[in-house]
């Protein structure tokens, strides 16, 4: 039931949202919730989408790394999703996906 309730959070449903869709009281959902942030050392609904995010992928989810590094985790996180979901759809059409990734400077300016 916890693994259907963290599936139903990475929609963006809110806690009535998920009771509704599940067909239980708002309070189940919520002990749900807190049993989940429990067991993964989590303390948001953002870092409950990121370990989901991460299982999907595959890739080890570090919430103390993502804590420390913070935005820019969250970014390098999106763009390995991107990278094994949406290119590997591509090059399965035959298409050619190319990324390309510039630094930027303490000045604003790309590299």
């Amino acid at each position: 039931m916890e693994t259907l309730v963290a599936e139903q959070y990475c929609h963006g449903l809110t806690d009535k949202e998920i009771a509704e869709q599940l067909d239980k009281p708002i309070w189940t959902v919520r002990t749900h919730k807190k049993h989940i942030y429990k067991k993964l050392s989590i303390a948001t609904t953002h870092e409950l989408v990121l370990y989901m995010v991460s299982l999907f992928v595959g890739k080890e989810y570090n919430a103390a790394e993502i804590r420390k590094r913070g935005l820019a985790a969250l970014l390098m996180f999106l763009l390995l999703f991107h990278i094994a979901v949406v290119d590997k759809k591509e090059f399965r059409r035959g298409r050619r996906v190319e990324i390309e990734i510039k630094a930027r400077d303490p000045y604003g300016e790309c590299e």
